[in-house]
């Protein structure tokens, strides 16, 4: 016998239970803090040896982290310096930036120098202005 094919219109489906209120209702509230209730007081107080255990564990997960990151430090930004690699795009905007420095530093210079010498042509034509008069 041939077995009858469900299409997804003739299985009922289930829907999940709206919380009422809203998410954060009253109810809602007081369900989460039961069920945080409950699993509060399944738990322990860890011995003295749980805990040791438990804190070695960790410190030693954070040295293996820290030794890993130290040796992709060291493979990424140490070894090309030792190597004498260059980064050919560092070197070029550096090349670039000491240039408009070194044109930004002259335009001042020359602005600077522009005014301190309108600034004393002006102080004299004010002076030759009122012994004039």
């Amino acid at each position: 016998m041939a077995k009858k094919q469900r299409t997804p219109s003739s299985t009922p489906k289930k829907q999940q239970e709206a919380p009422e209120g809203g998410r954060f209702s009253i109810n809602t509230i007081k369900r989460k803090l039961r069920e945080y209730q409950r699993i509060l007081t399944l738990t322990r107080r860890p011995t003295r040896q749980e805990f040791s255990t438990i804190a070695k564990v960790a410190a030693i997960g954070i040295v293996i982290i820290g030794a890993v990151g130290f040796i992709i430090y060291l493979a990424m930004v140490q070894a090309p310096q030792n190597l004498g690699i260059t980064n050919a795009t560092h070197t070029q905007q550096t090349a670039t930036a000491g240039t408009q420095s070194s044109a930004v530093s002259s335009e001042i210079n020359s602005a600077i120098s522009n005014s301190s010498s309108t600034l004393s042509g002006s102080t004299q034509n004010t002076t030759t202005g009122i012994a004039a008069t």
